[in-house]
């Protein structure tokens, strides 16, 4: 045993514990995992670009606060769901969703 401080005397060594609760003959859901993430990508973009069409009057400096905070608020979320099985689609979808949306707004500045 360790010190009372020491979490490796409470872990099992050669387990990772972010795949602990995978089973190895599991099949991946490709299918349903890549639904999940297009639905949920679709439902960031709409968020993202809705939000920014609602304060581009107000200059784009705002939009683009706007939008670094709502990426760095989503980022622990999507940086704890990535490895966890279902949720990581989540977590894909979401990350897609914010990408796809500032590429849409910086081809909304061409014109």
């Amino acid at each position: 045993m360790g010190r009372l401080g020491d979490l490796t005397a409470f872990t099992v060594t050669g387990v990772d514990p972010a795949s602990a609760d995978m089973h190895p003959g599991e099949p991946t859901p490709w299918a349903t995992g890549f639904t999940v993430s297009v639905v949920v990508a679709a439902v960031v973009v709409i968020a993202l670009l809705s939000l920014s069409q609602g304060l581009a009057p107000n200059g784009t400096g705002i939009v683009v606060l706007a939008n670094l905070l709502v990426a760095a608020g989503l980022a622990p979320s999507m940086w704890l769901g990535r490895a966890t099985p279902t949720w990581r689609w989540v977590a894909y979808g979401t990350a897609a969703g914010i990408v796809a949306a500032w590429v849409a707004l910086l081809l909304s500045l061409l014109g």
